[in-house]
């Protein structure tokens, strides 16, 4: 079902394993926002995603990273909001802090 037009952001908030499940098949992208509701950059950041990830159609994905979590380790985060592209198992680029839409699109086109 598409929500093109609709103003609803098609990123799907997923657990750390269901995003291990999507990235490990071959043939599939993931495109995913590493996130913390505790954390202020990611909350500054997520009016620009919101705003990005409404119209794409894809695996777009979002994960929450808790504080001390596994998630840091298991995806080699260093800091947050950090979103990543990944493609047939690997992990295409990467990019963390003050990310733009410019950023998001150079990101998402490596998944097409």
């Amino acid at each position: 079902m598409s929500r093109m037009g609709s103003g609803e952001p098609l990123a799907k908030e997923i657990s750390s394993s269901e995003l291990r499940e999507h990235v490990d098949r071959p043939g599939e992208a993931a495109f995913v926002l590493f996130h913390g509701s505790w954390c202020h950059d990611c909350k500054a950041f997520m009016p620009t995603w919101n705003r990005w990830a409404t119209d794409m159609k894809g695996s777009v994905f979002m994960v929450e990273i808790l504080r001390g979590g596994s998630e840091w380790r298991d995806w080699g985060i260093d800091e947050i909001p950090t979103v990543a592209a990944f493609k047939d198992g690997s992990e295409l680029g990467r990019a963390h802090g003050s990310i733009s839409e410019r950023d998001l699109d150079r990101l998402w086109k490596l998944t097409r």
